[in-house]
């Protein structure tokens, strides 16, 4: 998810054609699919937008009244003094790419192809339906094989900001239900008890 703060509402209708043009560069990510506009016209409250998105891009598009550290360290990920689409893409791409789950291109895995972009994969050459958080469920572990993330990590990558309650099951019940669209070929998907998943890669 990316959020652009604004401080001036009067910038509005600017601010909202600059995410439209975005868009498209989020919908080729596996992490980042969202986008909203917000107001924050003081420090405090892109604190609080920190607080409540720890896993968004955050991003402050500055006026004169608010400078650029005081926005970066309230935990704005970047500022803009402008907001021209291009900077505001090139700004969101380079932040992207610091993500383990933003793979630009395919991912393979033993039987398994997956196309980030196209959002398709294939299992053992027969295409695979999944759903948006299955598939970036997927790719997330498949974009580092033999890696085990944190159960803390895929809830921050794969739910784009909007983590679910803390005792909520949600990212288990994704697991099952992955493991099932696996079939035969489930046991890629491994457990580590008490620290997350990973996905392993074939002998």
């Amino acid at each position: 998810m990316v959020l652009l703060a604004i401080e001036d509402p009067r910038r509005r209708y600017r601010a909202e054609r600059a995410l439209a043009v975005l868009q498209p560069l989020l919908e080729t990510t596996l992490v980042a699919a969202t986008s909203e506009l917000v107001i924050a016209d003081e420090p405090e409250r892109i604190a609080r937008l920190r607080q409540a998105h720890p896993a968004a891009l955050l991003l402050v598009l500055l006026t004169e009244r608010h400078d650029a550290a005081g926005a970066l360290d309230a935990g704005a990920d970047a500022v803009l003094a402008r907001d021209a689409p291009a900077e505001l893409r090139a700004r969101v791409r380079a932040l992207l790419r610091r993500l383990p789950c933003a793979a630009p291109g395919g991912l393979a895995v033993g039987p398994l192809q997956i196309d980030v972009r196209a959002r398709r994969v294939a299992l053992a050459g027969a295409p695979l339906a999944l759903r948006p958080r299955e598939f970036a469920l997927l790719a997330c572990l498949a974009s580092e094989p033999g890696r085990v993330f944190t159960k803390r990590e895929l809830v921050r990558l794969c739910w784009g900001g909007h983590e679910p309650p803390a005792r909520s099951r949600a990212l288990e019940t994704q697991i099952v239900r992955l493991r099932r669209r696996l079939g035969r070929h489930a046991a890629l998907l491994v457990t580590v008890w008490s620290v997350g998943y990973v996905l392993t890669k074939p002998r």
